[in-house]
């Protein structure tokens, strides 16, 4: 056992000003002993300086990994950090979370940075405590043993399916079939948000109740307004994703009185809620409500990371121009949309839109007016359609757009609206105003029958009949809609 009053850390292969970083930020509540890359401290190392966290650079976790597990496993029961420094890829920060790893840091290393790592360290030695401390009371309290060992059991699986993933809806959808062995919970649903980011926040909502059915907009207001009342901001935009639901009928109404907000929060900053509804209403004993506020502290942690990787993965699937999503992100996403839509037997249509004589306005205007143009044209689909479609640049001019849960003749309605803003809409460049027409293809998956391909080609084959029959209109592949009249005629 160690004889300082003050926590210790282990340091594996840590550049020098690290070392001094983490030592200086460290050093009221914790004790840095600082090892050169290759010296592997041993399990009676580890009972003697029972240290709270080893922060690990990358060139000591490349010397870790090629040595047998036999000597480096019993390195994994204490939460580790891994400090990336110099040149590194994906693949080796998806290999490190494979590995356990509780954080990643990219470079620079800085003081907040290490703040946020020591708080959440503390945050997962007071949970330890609180094991230990139930574990004693079970062996105390003979008759409570099987009800003890439940719990126990739900903190273990509940923080190892929490951590199995970096997807929001996976992390959440854990959450509620865990969280129903441990309480009568009917339901769940989850807010999400960047914490600190404006007046009014920009959210995500899990719900499992599909959208056509009341109960989805009872759950919607209760999400919202359970993150107003958190925050006192209002959200002014949001995404909505689907969860399993535990109930077979998947539509229970989150009834007065047996609903639970929960609150995110990481580092002392809210960023979502939980909402539990559960069968009855709910009256939890001490241990109960100890057992949940430790599983909400670590959902709150797996969630606040797959939000991190979800943002990082976000910039990795943008068109840098556009700032919409780009082709190979938009195959990925139409692939699960239809594999959704067929599961739940809903329908999907697809516009596929090429700005008309888009050449043309490159050699009058020149390239750059091209690229004002695209932008503009991204932001007016981004802003004109809902939250629930997909935008993304195809290529060159085009750009496609997934209509989820939308039958045909609404999908052309909203295409002929599309393509009416966009005729009226004034594209500016250097003072000089630029026309600017978009013709539109229309497929439609009515009865779930197409493959992605065959999708994208009925789209493509119904933008060349747009186009064949004179452009700036919205066709299918064996018919063209009649076009709405102007707004200021």
């Amino acid at each position: 056992m160690r004889g300082t009053s003050k926590n210790i850390m282990w340091g594996l292969g840590l550049l020098p000003e690290d070392e001094a970083l983490i030592r200086s930020v460290g050093n009221a509540e914790f004790t840095l002993i600082s090892l050169p890359i290759g010296t592997i401290p041993d399990a009676e190392a580890m009972d003697r300086d029972e240290p709270s966290i080893i922060w690990i650079s990358k060139s000591a976790w490349d010397a870790l990994k090629v040595m047998p597990t036999t000597t480096t496993r019993h390195l994994d029961i204490t939460p580790r950090v891994l400090l990336l420094g110099g040149e590194y890829s994906m693949l080796e920060l998806e290999e490190a979370l494979d590995n356990g790893f509780t954080d990643v840091i990219k470079p620079p290393l800085t003081e907040s940075r290490i703040k946020d790592v020591l708080l959440r360290t503390a945050e997962t030695h007071n949970l330890y405590h609180d094991i230990m401390r139930m574990t004693r009371e079970i062996c105390l309290e003979r008759e409570l043993l099987e009800r003890k060992n439940d719990i126990l059991s739900f903190i273990v699986s509940f923080l190892s399916r929490a951590t199995e993933s970096l997807e929001p809806e996976e992390i959440l959808q854990s959450a509620q079939e865990e969280l129903a062995t441990l309480l009568p919970v009917a339901a769940i649903g989850g807010i999400c948000w960047v914490p600190g980011t404006g007046r009014d926040l920009d959210a995500t909502l899990y719900i499992s109740t599909q959208e056509e059915h009341p109960a989805h907009n009872e759950w919607k207001e209760l999400l919202l307004g359970g993150a107003e009342k958190l925050t006192g901001k209002r959200v002014s935009a949001y995404a909505t994703e689907l969860l399993s639901p535990i109930d077979a009928t998947g539509h229970l109404m989150p009834e007065s009185g047996k609903v639970a907000i929960l609150p995110l929060k990481t580092a002392g900053e809210t960023f979502g809620a939980v909402a539990l509804l559960t069968r009855t209403e709910l009256h939890l004993g001490k241990d109960q409500v100890q057992v949940l506020k430790s599983a909400m502290k670590h959902l709150a942690l797996a969630l606040r990371n797959a939000m991190l990787y979800k943002q990082m993965k976000l910039h990795a699937d943008l068109d840098g121009l556009t700032l919409v999503h780009n082709r190979r992100h938009f195959d990925k996403r139409l692939n699960e949309e239809l594999e959704r839509h067929a599961r739940y037997n809903q329908p999907l249509s697809l516009l596929m839109l090429d700005i008309d004589h888009f050449k043309m306005i490159n050699d009058t205007h020149g390239h750059q007016a091209g690229d004002t143009v695209l932008k503009e044209l991204a932001a007016l689909l981004r802003n004109t359609l809902r939250n629930t479609d997909y935008v993304s640049r195809y290529g060159g001019e085009e750009f496609t757009v997934i209509l989820p849960h939308t039958q045909e003749q609404d999908a052309a309605q909203l295409a002929e609206r599309l393509r009416l803003k966009i005729a009226e809409y004034t594209f500016m460049h250097d003072s000089t105003s630029i026309p600017v027409t978009i013709s539109v293809g229309l497929a439609a998956n009515a009865d779930n029958h197409l493959e992605s391909a065959d999708l994208i080609a009925e789209a493509d084959k119904a933008l060349y009949r747009a186009k064949e029959q004179g452009r700036n209109r919205v066709c299918t592949s064996d018919r063209c809609f009649r076009r709405l009249a102007s707004v200021a005629s």
